[in-house]
């Protein structure tokens, strides 16, 4: 008879990563520790002064100080947790009302709801949206916690070329007429940092009576004149169905939304169980968002200061003969062979005392891995010029005795000694 926990034992083991060095980098990776303190451009890395690349905080709102007063206030009022309970119990408060009636105005719909944190906002209403004998249409690219709420609702999940219109078509056009559908994409690809064509999705949505799920989190707060995200950018906020987001990457805190008609809100309100079955987001948190929320829809400012910035670090990084892909926005994959992008990593943050992201197979392809930079509004100039003259020297001089110091450091996957 076998044991459930037997796959436990086994997981290090029976991993198709390849090789025990892409393991072992892998083990990295996902239990590596960074500076709590990862926020804004400056931290502190062994206790000396650095800077980093790798936040989603694009307009430098988790650390602005009227962000941090509201969320202050509320703390020393009520504590850091209340209120103590899920959405239908104790956790629905003038305060979570007040939020979701403001972003429902900033995005221009009938009806908002909030949940505590960005990926149960998705997983919990395509969850109860979709059900058995509905089909689910996303990107191959579409975020995992997209995915996973189409798991949980048992509909019959398909996939279209990543950005491919003409894939999705011809999935549309397989469809049994009579079956509901739903196409679910990104806005902004988080890896590649690339844009969902919303037109031409859109047209096709309405010619084959599908509806339209756009998860905006990298968008929101950045794209648009006024920050609504690619929707707007695109203006076609009111052709698209349900329009969700998160409060973690350009407002700063934590949380996630969903947007759209005041009916299928109220019916996410009543089902999703993400809603039903986990604490409410706490009041101090509700309050630093709505004040970033007021902040951000007047950050002309920060905006136009976070695509400068983005167009000189990537124009810069083009010009030195570097590779970074197909993105449209801050997100910036800079291409690298093999694990040259681990440690490259490696030697910014010993070396130069900068902070940035890698990411390796099997997150991407082999011989694919990228150390994904993030310019903010906060970011100066001399920075930007200082981590692209770091990158290029670093690459240049980075060699075989480095590469195999990376792997050597790396420690063993967790229960592989079992």
């Amino acid at each position: 008879m076998g044991d459930i926990f037997d796959r436990c034992f086994d997981f290090p083991g029976s991993q198709r990563i390849g090789t025990d060095e892409d393991l072992k980098i892998a083990s990295r990776l996902l239990f590596g520790q960074s500076p709590i303190d990862n926020a804004g451009p400056g931290i502190k890395l062994d206790g000396e002064e650095a800077l980093q690349f790798s936040t989603n905080d694009y307009l430098g709102m988790s650390t602005h100080p009227e962000v941090l007063a509201a969320g202050r206030d509320w703390a020393e009022r009520y504590g850091v947790g209340a209120p103590m309970g899920a959405r239908p119990l104790t956790g629905t408060t003038e305060l979570h009302l007040q939020l979701e009636k403001e972003i429902a105005q900033h995005k221009g719909a009938e009806a908002a709801l909030i949940f505590s944190t960005g990926a149960g906002a998705m997983m919990g209403a395509i969850a109860c949206l979709a059900r058995p004998g509905d089909m689910l249409i996303f990107d191959q690219l579409a975020h995992a916690s997209l995915v996973c709420g189409g798991k949980i609702s048992g509909a019959c999940i398909k996939s279209f070329r990543h950005n491919d219109t003409t894939s999705l078509q011809r999935v549309l056009e397989s469809a049994p007429p009579d079956v509901n559908k739903m196409v679910v994409v990104d806005g902004v690809y988080s890896m590649n940092g690339d844009i969902a064509p919303l037109p031409e999705i859109c047209d096709l949505c309405e010619r084959y009576e599908a509806r339209l799920f756009v998860d905006d989190a990298h968008g929101y707060g950045v794209c648009g004149k006024n920050g609504r995200g690619v929707a707007e950018m695109f203006d076609v906020e009111d052709r698209i169905d349900i329009q969700a987001g998160t409060f973690s990457k350009a407002l700063g805190t934590c949380g996630g939304f969903v947007t759209g008609p005041k009916e299928v809100i109220f019916y996410i309100r009543c089902r999703a169980p993400t809603i039903l079955f986990t604490k409410t987001a706490p009041a101090c948190v509700v309050a630093a968002t709505r004040k970033s929320l007021e902040l951000v829809k007047h950050a002309d400012d920060r905006r136009e200061k976070l695509w400068s910035n983005t167009d000189h670090l990537q124009s810069s990084l083009q010009r030195r003969g570097f590779e970074i892909g197909i993105t449209e926005t801050p997100i910036t994959p800079i291409k690298l062979p093999g694990n040259k992008a681990l440690h490259i990593a490696d030697i910014l943050r010993d070396k130069y005392k900068i902070w940035v992201s890698p990411v390796v197979y099997p997150a991407v392809r082999r011989n694919a891995a990228i150390i994904r930079v993030i310019p903010t509004a906060l970011h100066t100039r001399e920075q930007i010029d200082y981590l692209i003259d770091s990158i290029e020297t670093a690459a240049q001089n980075d060699t075989e005795e480095s590469a195999r110091k990376t792997i050597d450091q790396a420690p063993a996957a967790a229960g592989s000694a079992h």
